[in-house]
């Protein structure tokens, strides 16, 4: 076989010279795609976090805590039950014999707050809806809000006394 010539150069030399062209192109082509990524990504996440500050936007926790804050304590329904619980679990007090606010150790480790003698395990939740347990009028409206939700599973230790 003759070698096939263009110009002073060989055919096979040329296709050399090609092939590491060939091999930049493909250095070029994969930063370009490395890019494509780049930017297709940071849009997603631009995205997504867009679409996450609308829903806080449109749906603020503040704004639920504040209205069942106010049904709780728009509810001026009488608990007749919730007044036995009080009685049986701190003699209708919140405040123990040195004005302190009455607090109550449990085994498990919790502590037990107040009028209702609500337990430690509430307190983020009570946090979460704007109350304070150590605060009368507060420890009262949670425990309302403990009955609506659960009726009076919380206290069921004291029911001897006042399921009477």
């Amino acid at each position: 076989m003759s070698n096939i010539y263009y110009g002073e150069e060989k055919i096979g030399t040329l296709n050399k010279k090609i092939g590491t062209l060939n091999k930049k192109r493909s250095f070029k082509s994969k930063v370009k795609s490395f890019f494509k990524k780049v930017v297709f990504w940071s849009i997603v996440i631009l995205a997504l976090a867009l679409t996450i500050q609308y829903f806080r936007w449109a749906y603020p926790t503040e704004k639920v805590v504040e209205v069942v804050k106010e049904v709780i304590v728009n509810q001026n329904i009488n608990y007749p039950v919730l007044d036995r619980i009080a009685e049986c679990e701190s003699n209708n007090s919140h405040y123990d014999k040195n004005g302190q606010v009455m607090l109550r150790g449990n085994t498990n480790k919790t502590v037990d707050v107040g009028v209702f003698q609500i337990n430690s395990v509430w307190f983020a939740k009570a946090t979460e809806l704007g109350l304070d347990l150590t605060k009368e009028a507060d420890n009262r409206e949670f425990a309302k809000y403990l009955y609506t939700t659960r009726g009076t599973e919380d206290w069921v230790y004291s029911k001897k006394c006042w399921a009477k």
